[in-house]
């Protein structure tokens, strides 16, 4: 079983994700479900137009929802997609809550490549 994805921006959009991992053809669909990252924060860049997400305070969180049944191919895609290459994000693991409870995924958070704030 494949980490889930934690997204919070672009990517919560299903026509943006079809567009970035192509057609899945035989493969079973991405799902989604509702989840909160803690101790991060949201921002926007003006110039940049994409938000991104960085660690915060213990009491800031981020809305967003957990992207299931990604494959390696589909990371590799959304790496490229994120610019992962020139640092623009990274993808790090984090502890996500959901109904369930705590869960492990992945998420894209800003990286050292990003405009500044």
């Amino acid at each position: 079983m494949s980490v889930p994805l934690f997204v919070y921006g672009s990517l919560r959009d299903a026509a943006v994700r079809r567009r970035v991992l192509g057609a899945r053809t035989g493969m079973p669909p991405i799902t989604t479900e509702a989840a909160v990252l803690r101790g991060h924060v949201w921002e926007v860049v003006p110039s940049f137009g994409y938000p991104f997400v960085r660690p915060g305070a213990d009491g800031d969180e981020v809305t967003g929802e957990m992207l299931l049944g990604l494959t390696a191919h589909d990371y590799a895609r959304l790496d490229r997609y994120e610019d992962t290459d020139s640092g623009m994000y990274v993808r790090v693991r984090v502890s996500v809550e959901t109904a369930a409870g705590a869960v492990e995924a992945w998420t894209y958070r800003k990286g050292p490549g990003a405009p500044p704030t």
